[in-house]
């Protein structure tokens, strides 16, 4: 069973670190589902994770308000009382292998042609756990970026708190031109998944494609340590195309998540 980023101890541990009010519901038939407390509503992010067939009963006797579905189970939700309020984001999924060349050929032919390509280029890589004094430069960067291109991610001391919580979890790969980083990227791992959590780059690294051969070596480097699948998150072909585009070439593949509903019987 894969638990998403979500519904993961690790998660909820690290989000209770930062102040966020975060329990846990029982249902049978289903992994403990993990719900987050919001202006007194209960919200479950990417849950239930049915271990069993969805029961509809037991769904409705849980008093979850709203619920943002992982996917599968809508006509569940329907029978146990909620009403689809928004429609489903579609994540990426990648499959991992510790064997380059299986990696290779998954990715599209465009993308395996870029990659190749990053691989000529005069920069290093290393890899770190995330540790803020170590890593502000990067925190401050994904700050800039957040303001110009106007959009709000989660908090930076969540980075933190999982690192504390699951030491080597959180782990920071970044590409280097002698010791000028041009690039960054974040995952956390989370059982047999990990999740691409924050990713950034400047001209140099845009110009050297080094989050092509970033993604590869720290997949491949899950890989060796049992992680099975990437979720490289939301994919928005029509406000960010260029982003959408780098996810699917990789070789990810697109899911449909169930969409959220709300319960109103």
């Amino acid at each position: 069973m894969i638990l998403p980023l979500q519904q993961h101890p690790h998660y909820r541990q690290a989000l209770r670190r930062i102040g966020a009010t975060v329990t846990t519901a029982d249902i049978p038939g289903a992994a403990p589902v993990q719900v987050i407390k919001r202006f007194g509503i209960v919200f479950a992010p990417r849950g239930p994770i049915w271990i069993a067939p969805p029961d509809a009963h037991a769904l409705r006797a849980a008093h979850l308000r709203l619920i943002n579905s992982n996917g599968g189970d809508a006509q569940t939700l329907q029978k146990a009382g909620y009403r689809q309020i928004m429609t489903p984001a579609t994540v990426a999924e990648l499959a991992l292998s510790t064997d380059q060349d299986v990696m290779a050929a998954q990715m599209h032919g465009k993308w395996r042609n870029i990659w190749r390509g990053a691989q000529k280029q005069p920069f290093n890589i290393k890899s770190t756990p995330f540790d803020t004094l170590v890593h502000q430069w990067l925190l401050d960067a994904d700050l800039v970026q957040q303001r110009e291109k106007r959009f709000r991610a989660l908090p930076h001391g969540l980075m933190q708190a999982y690192a504390d919580i699951a030491p080597g979890d959180v782990t920071v790969w970044t590409a280097a031109r002698g010791n000028t980083p041009i690039a960054a990227m974040v995952f956390l791992r989370h059982g047999g998944c990990a999740t691409y959590h924050l990713g950034w780059t400047n001209a140099v690294g845009r110009q050297s494609r080094a989050h092509h051969r970033l993604l590869i070596e720290a997949s491949m480097s899950l890989a060796r340590g049992g992680v099975r699948q990437l979720d490289l998150g939301m994919i928005d072909t029509h406000n960010a195309p260029g982003l959408a585009r780098f996810k699917l070439g990789c070789g990810a593949t697109a899911r449909q998540l169930g969409g959220s509903w709300l319960k109103i019987f």
